[in-house]
């Protein structure tokens, strides 16, 4: 009875206001981003179309952008003007995340309709930003999720063959898998934190010198097996639990502790600063802190913990111990880690996708060294439609896939390989020399006018292009213009040929038209 009480008002309480506190950042964030684009998309189809509002297209397009603008602004309007209680901005925010879900799968599901874009689904980014990012009870969650995935089978089989259906299935559940792990987590944190103040109220009305007891430790350990301590702020002494021995190397009770910190050489420098800014912290009388660290155990591997403590006041509310538990969460990072890579795959080829291969670009130019460079190749086939036309989709389909499997099996050491649209592929590579990338070209515009279809020549070739950049102060997009710039020079000048452009390039032309 008592079990299920907590569990009853962590769900209807601390967990309504925990949803709230991190709903309200994403949507607002969200929308304010949104009403920038939607002006932009509906500005872009009113001024830069040559038909405007003219076709049933772009009306359609408008059309979503409109809706996508005016429930985004409404959203702002009612979230900053109107005092609501937590419960009801709880109830809005949840309806706001179903919208923009819903949105994005009507959205994707003509957007794929009108260009045939095949294996294109947006819908998965939507999917794994509502998973990801918004707080929710399961029941609600499923409900959206099964909503849309739904909708986007239903429109996949009228319209594609079952393979994509199985893709986008698997996709979705991986989705669902990282909202389950994230509302797990989030469920144990909110019970351990109700926990860990039972404790605290306890002590302070008993007036037990502000220790605990032998019997409180075991109520925390019984959850799962913790590392518990007890740092006495005015003697710098901490003292750990009989658990610490099957995980570290050091003494259960150590003197002098900010001290024992600074002089350990086994710590990384920023995991030290971490430690010292929690006791910092329990010293400056912060009720509860919450924190993961990276540690070496005396097995000599490295471990990920999570680090909960609470400040233990006296009568005059004086900081004097920090009370809190050390756990192990390697695997559970990992399995996240795990996920977050699946989801970065595209559906059709087995590459990494659009978002995926950007993010890497940036993170990259980003942290570039002297002396490297990050280079870029785009491949985009020759008159792919006309294969479609002539031999049928099935047949596109096959070419695709033979082209995905060759960059990837051709790709140098450390490459990494995405799909960046229909027919278009993005190879990236930090290196000190474009001499690999140049090779590399060759082979693919080689090994890709091979690709034969039911023993027939259906006519396949592509045209590349590349390009680098050695400055951190580049951008992504400035490196991608750049080799798409020089994409297109090989297209003008005849196709089924690598051009390159930039200062790197010692040779312009890598491999003419034969």
């Amino acid at each position: 009875m008592i079990k299920f009480n907590i569990k009853k008002d962590l769900l209807n309480t601390n967990f309504v206001e925990k949803s709230v506190s991190i709903n309200r950042i994403v949507l607002r964030a969200a929308a304010v981003f949104t009403v920038i684009v939607e002006l932009i998309n509906m500005a872009r189809v009113l001024l830069l179309s040559n038909s405007g509002l003219g076709t049933l297209n772009n009306r359609i397009y408008f059309s979503f952008y409109l809706v996508y603008f005016i429930t985004s602004a409404a959203f702002l309007l009612i979230d900053f003007c109107l005092k609501l209680s937590s419960r009801i901005r709880y109830y809005i925010y949840l309806i706001s995340a179903g919208v923009i879900l819903l949105w994005h799968t009507l959205f994707n599901m003509y957007d794929i309709h009108r260009s045939d874009a095949v294996g294109n689904f947006t819908i998965i980014t939507a999917m794994a930003v509502f998973c990801s990012l918004f707080v929710m009870k399961p029941g609600y969650a499923l409900a959206a999720m099964g909503g849309s995935y739904i909708l986007f089978v239903l429109f996949l089989g009228m319209n594609f063959s079952s393979g994509e259906v199985i893709n986008f299935t698997i996709t979705a559940s991986l989705c669902l898998l990282v909202y389950f792990v994230r509302y797990k987590h989030l469920y144990i944190e909110l019970t351990q934190a109700k926990l860990l103040n039972d404790i605290r109220q306890e002590l302070s009305e008993t007036q037990r010198n502000f220790r605990l007891s032998i019997e409180q430790y075991e109520l925390i350990r019984e959850r799962d097996n913790y590392v518990t301590f007890e740092w006495d702020v005015n003697a710098d002494r901490i003292r750990f639990s009989e658990e610490w021995n099957e995980w570290f190397n050091e003494p259960k009770d150590i003197p002098h502790f900010k001290k024992f910190i600074r002089e350990i050489k086994t710590v990384k420098p920023e995991q030290k600063e971490i430690l010292l800014k929690c006791l910092e912290g329990i010293k400056n009388g912060i009720p509860f802190q919450k924190t993961e660290l990276q540690l070496p155990l005396k097995t000599g591997e490295k471990a990920w913990f999570e680090l909960r403590v609470i400040t233990q006041t006296n009568d005059q509310n004086k900081p004097v111990f920090g009370i809190g538990m050390l756990s192990d969460i390697t695997d559970q990072k990992e399995k996240i880690f795990q996920l977050e890579q699946e989801i970065q795959i595209d559906l059709f080829t087995g590459l990494l996708n659009k978002a995926a291969i950007e993010h890497y670009g940036e993170r990259t130019l980003a942290k570039l060294q002297k002396g490297e460079i990050l280079a870029a190749l785009i491949l985009d086939m020759d008159d792919f439609k006309d294969i479609n036309d002539r031999f049928g989709h099935p047949a596109g389909d096959y070419v695709l896939k033979e082209v995905a499997d060759i960059i990837q099996r051709k790709a140098p050491v450390g490459a990494k390989v995405g799909r960046i649209g229909g027919d278009e592929f993005m190879v990236l590579l930090l290196t000190d020399s474009l001499t690999p990338l140049r090779d590399y070209a060759g082979e693919l515009i080689q090994e890709v006018s091979r690709i034969r279809w039911k023993g027939k020549d259906v006519g396949v070739s592509c045209s590349i292009g590349i390009s680098a950049e050695d400055s951190s102060q580049r951008t992504y997009p400035e490196l991608y213009k750049a080799a798409d710039d020089a994409l297109y020079q090989a297209k003008r000048r005849g196709k089924n040929q690598a051009w390159c452009q930039g200062k790197h390039c010692q040779e312009k032309i890598y491999l003419d038209k034969k």
